[in-house]
């Protein structure tokens, strides 16, 4: 597969979503109806939302619920309150419910209510609901994310380079047999987590990237399961956590709107889609040449002539103040 070279430009602070729609009085909220990451890791559960024109600043609170079964009742697992307009973000505060595991990572006044769970645990598995209650209003999904926690499989890799290089950060994962049509691959940061590069696959089966051209360039073929995306011209500030999403269409034929209520089903809209996520830690070092056995004996040598050039020096200089000719009148004097 040909890859795709670009270079970078502004980073989006948001969460990258291009799953499911869901439409009602005058509010749109989307999200991902599956989201997969391995014990041990994160995973973020993506939320973005619009709300009716209002003219003044709009605060109020991100919550997330979780509910296993339709039977269970909501059970709130996450909640973050803006303190107004003084305080645009709260993504500072790690909540302690889970332990202190759910972070929030969106931008409320950018319409991102976006979570991350750090670290993932088994008994993560489960169905989350997004939901936000503003001063204009409150809206939540009714299209559940089910997460799905896989079992480890081993450390977080690690990606050195050098400031100048380039260096190549995996992402290779096994293809659901159901989901086999991907959508998109989407890189993020994590401290702070922003997104960096989105590269969409066309009908004539090129990638193209999102949002402007950067220095990612996406190196693996995703019909093999391998998006691993290379970073060019590497600088030391690439240095962090990065995280893979990729985004598996579920087909035409899949409905998620099994226990939405009949009048709202028609306000849901596809693509409900599988989000796999994965991640990588980069370390990028200055470039450090080493010192050859040659090298060491020209440093060794020029020192050595230094000192007996400030030798010579110290002769000419005592010789022109008549200090040896001092020296050797008193030597005569006290032979006499």
């Amino acid at each position: 597969m040909c890859s795709l070279r670009v270079c970078l430009c502004t980073a989006l602070l948001s969460v990258s979503v291009h799953g499911y729609r869901f439409s009602h009085d005058g509010w749109t909220m989307s999200g991902a109806d599956e989201v997969s990451a391995m014990e041990g890791a994160s995973a973020v559960l993506p939320c973005t939302f619009t709300y009716p024109p209002n003219g003044g600043n709009v605060t109020g609170s991100v919550l997330w619920h979780n509910k296993l079964m339709p039977s269970e009742a909501l059970s709130l697992v996450f909640k973050c309150t803006y303190a107004g307009p003084g305080r645009p973000r709260c993504d500072e505060e790690t909540q302690k419910a889970g332990g202190g595991r759910f972070i929030f990572v969106g931008n409320l006044p950018e319409g991102d209510a976006s979570i991350m769970v750090e670290p993932l645990r088994k008994n993560d598995r489960d169905k989350y609901r997004c939901r936000v209650e503003l001063t204009v209003g409150g809206f939540q999904s009714v299209i559940f994310t089910q997460l799905t926690v896989e079992a480890p499989g081993g450390n977080v890799s690690v990606v050195t380079g050098t400031v100048g290089g380039s260096a190549t950060l995996p992402c290779v994962y096994q293809q659901p047999q159901r989901y086999r049509s991907v959508l998109t691959v989407t890189w993020m940061r994590k401290d702070p987590y922003r997104h960096i590069v989105t590269f969409t696959h066309k009908a004539d089966g090129s990638w193209a990237v999102e949002n402007g051209t950067t220095r990612f360039e996406l190196v693996g073929d995703p019909e093999l399961g391998n998006v691993s995306t290379r970073i060019n011209q590497l600088s030391v500030e690439d240095s962090d956590g990065y995280q893979c999403l990729v985004e598996f269409s579920k087909g035409e034929n899949y409905d998620a709107t099994t226990y939405v209520h009949a009048h709202l089903r028609s306000s849901v809209h596809p693509p409900y889609t599988h989000q796999y996520q994965r991640e990588v830690r980069l370390q990028v070092q200055l470039q450090v040449t080493p010192v050859t056995p040659i090298q060491t004996s020209i440093y060794i040598l020029r020192i050595l002539l230094l000192i007996l050039v400030l030798c010579i020096l110290s002769i000419i200089i005592l010789w022109n103040k008549g200090v040896f000719s001092s020296v050797m009148r008193s030597v005569t004097f006290s032979k006499r």
